[in-house]
């Protein structure tokens, strides 16, 4: 069998973005290898749900994350429309504790500016306009981001899976990726439960929780290693859904680890979560239990120094113990969302809401990676810690990655040939990203 040209591994929603801008730009035989049955199994279905806006994003230190998030937008935007997906601006409130946050929030006003948002796209609150606007929030202040939107990201992603087949990929279900071995002009792609190996000419690695294993399996990205974060919900009773209107978020307490604070999130189904916690789990996809025993073969997982640094830090070990604790404790959890909003009680917790999982990069001096990470490797290309805000800005990250890897030379085996597109143009996309047109 001839060999595939791109092969892309992973059936999320970055990987079908990928893919679809593959098939939108060149002629050749893609392919989308996704070990489940079906697009958006795991991260991109089980995320909160949000269109961030960027002005929490740093402009310089996460600048790629942040130009993507605000580009995406537009695009997602037009999507939803065009498709007649759920598309809800409700806005979101990121909240200060204290009056020391505040100063916080007044930084995040700059960054949306730098980051491209518009001037009434975000709004400072004091104490006393949070109060008057939210009486059930007690907080120093607030920054309202008003176009923050709710929407279903695994409906996108099986939308854009229509129109990436409608192009001409492929997508191939059922088989894992274990192994990635380089020989002469091609790789050999070994899946679980295939007998023959998969021959591709080029493979681009957006396995999200998974992808540190993949690049492991083609033998690069030796010196990262990863942990996984289980984050739980909880449902909030539909009778009290209006104690906010929008989603809730608080300034983290901790700039390394920002998925550690609280939210009061907006699902698409109008209900309404609170969460996360943060639970070290050794499993990329380990959504219930603790599995104590696999925690053997994760730590001697190589590079086992990275953890090892890791779990020599104390202030990480103790957040750990605090979030198993967490994983137990529905008062635990509700405590966390009432310093904030004092009038959710326990009997409004209902049951269990979406947990997911965030994989996180630790490099070698065991600290924990905030951009995402691209590893080149033999004939392959390798998208490590892609996470929040990474299906916002999938579209456009996804078209920056397209653009590097044909700068890089990596898809000169295919022919070009752009395609009119309904939806999205590239040449909007491009020019608002820097592309080459």
């Amino acid at each position: 069998m001839e060999p595939v040209d791109v092969a892309v591994v992973g059936g999320g929603i970055l990987g079908t973005s990928v893919a679809y801008w593959l098939a939108a730009r060149y002629d050749g035989r893609f392919v989308v290898l996704e070990r489940e049955a079906r697009v958006a199994e795991h991260t991109s279905r089980r995320n909160t749900g949000v269109v961030h806006r960027p002005f929490y994003l740093h402009p310089k230190k996460r600048k790629v994350f942040a130009r993507a998030a605000q580009v995406s937008y537009g695009l997602w935007k037009r999507y939803a429309a065009e498709k007649r997906l759920p598309f809800e601006e409700i806005g979101t409130y990121e909240v200060a504790l204290n009056d020391e946050s505040m100063g916080t929030l007044e930084t995040y006003v700059t960054w949306a500016a730098e980051n491209g948002m518009a001037p009434g796209e975000v709004e400072l609150l004091d104490r006393s306009e949070m109060r008057r606007r939210e009486p059930n929030v007690r907080c120093a202040g607030a920054i309202l981001s008003k176009t923050d939107t709710c929407v279903d990201y695994r409906a996108f992603t099986e939308a854009l899976k229509a129109d990436a087949e409608a192009l001409g990929t492929q997508f191939l279900f059922g088989g894992a990726v274990q192994e990635v071995h380089a020989y002469g002009g091609d790789l050999e792609v070994l899946l679980a439960g295939q007998s023959e190996p998969l021959r591709a000419r080029f493979l681009v690695n957006c396995a999200g929780g998974e992808a540190i294993d993949v690049a492991h399996g083609a033998g690069v990205g030796l010196e990262y290693t990863d942990i996984h974060f289980r984050g739980e919900y909880w449902i909030v009773d539909p009778r009290v859904k209006n104690l906010v209107k929008r989603n809730v978020y608080s300034v983290p307490r901790h700039k390394d680890m920002p998925f550690l604070d609280p939210h009061w999130v907006v699902r698409a189904n109008g209900g309404r979560e609170i969460g996360p916690n943060a639970v070290p789990v050794p499993r990329a996809n380990q959504y219930t239990g603790l599995h104590v025993l696999a925690w053997g073969e994760k730590l001697f997982e190589p590079p086992v120094a990275n953890k090892v640094r890791l779990l020599m830090n104390p202030e990480f070990m103790n957040l750990a113990a605090a979030e198993m604790l967490s994983s137990v404790s529905k008062a635990e959890m509700l405590g966390r969302v009432q310093r904030f909003l004092p009038a959710l009680k326990e009997e409004h917790l209902v049951g269990p809401g979406t947990a997911g999982v965030r994989s996180q990069v630790i490099d070698a001096r065991g600290g924990m990676a905030r951009e995402a990470i691209e590893v080149p490797g033999p004939q392959s290309y390798h998208i490590l810690n892609y996470n929040s805000p990474g299906a916002t800005g999938a579209p456009a990250y996804a078209a920056y990655l397209v653009d590097r890897l044909a700068a890089r030379g990596d898809l000169d085996h295919v022919r070009k040939n752009p395609k009119p597109q309904s939806v999205w143009d590239w040449a909007t996309v491009a020019k608002a990203l820097g592309l080459a047109a």
